[in-house]
């Protein structure tokens, strides 16, 4: 008991959670170790891989009257590295900046408590029950902000890679129209899936990799 309040006190250090990406199985999740937002944002993130790429090639092709296969093939390969490493990445670096410094518990008794939790510890929200469907959503808008920069930078590189012809102040303006438009779609897409989720009481995946943080921290601290 004594090992899963003090992983609710504070994320796991850096060495845990990259041993999360190798933990094959674990049991549901206890509620006292907090929501890591990585189990929120990925999900929807796969899930709508395939119309994200169709959505932000359509938009390169006309943007910068390109043919369709070439739009097709920048767009794939800069949504999946940034699904597969650049997003996760930055989760995982400011997930450890928080276990060093603000991991800690302050609570929600006033409203600048309310907002450090969101905002500061909005990579790995603290195991408020009670507050946790406000705070999920709010830790999610302030998350984005640091996905889109990245996402932006990763797929402008690899635009400008790949159309090596084109102007690039017009590469990177269709780069950041594209990912406006793919991550208002998968809002979309994710939003109405949480809420059935939510009121079934069904949270396998986000109970999954919570589950899977918490075996890894056990095989190491014990």
């Amino acid at each position: 008991m004594k090992q899963r309040s003090a992983l609710g006190r504070r994320p796991p250090s850096l060495r845990t959670l990259v041993l999360v990406g190798a933990t094959a199985f674990a049991p549901l999740a206890h509620a006292d170790i907090g929501v890591p937002m990585v189990a929120i944002f990925l999900p929807p993130m796969w899930l709508s891989l395939v119309p994200v790429v169709l959505l932000e090639a359509w938009i390169l092709r006309r943007m910068l009257s390109l043919p369709i296969g070439t739009a097709l093939r920048s767009s794939t390969i800069g949504n999946v590295l940034t699904t597969i490493i650049g997003v996760p990445l930055v989760w995982l670096a400011l997930a450890f900046l928080e276990g060093t410094c603000c991991g800690g518990a302050a609570g929600l008794t006033t409203f600048g408590q309310k907002v450090y939790a969101v905002t500061i510890q909005s990579p790995w929200l603290i195991p408020y029950e009670k507050d946790l469907s406000w705070m999920i959503p709010a830790a999610m808008a302030v998350l984005v902000i640091p996905f889109f920069i990245v996402t932006v930078a990763i797929e402008g590189f690899v635009n400008r890679r790949v159309l090596a012809n084109a102007d690039p102040k017009r590469v990177w303006k269709a780069t950041w129209v594209a990912n406006a438009w793919s991550y208002l779609l998968i809002v979309m897409l994710a939003w109405p899936a949480f809420l059935i989720a939510g009121k079934m009481g069904r949270w396998v995946i986000i109970d999954w990799f919570i589950g899977a943080v918490f075996a890894s921290w056990k095989l190491i601290h014990g």
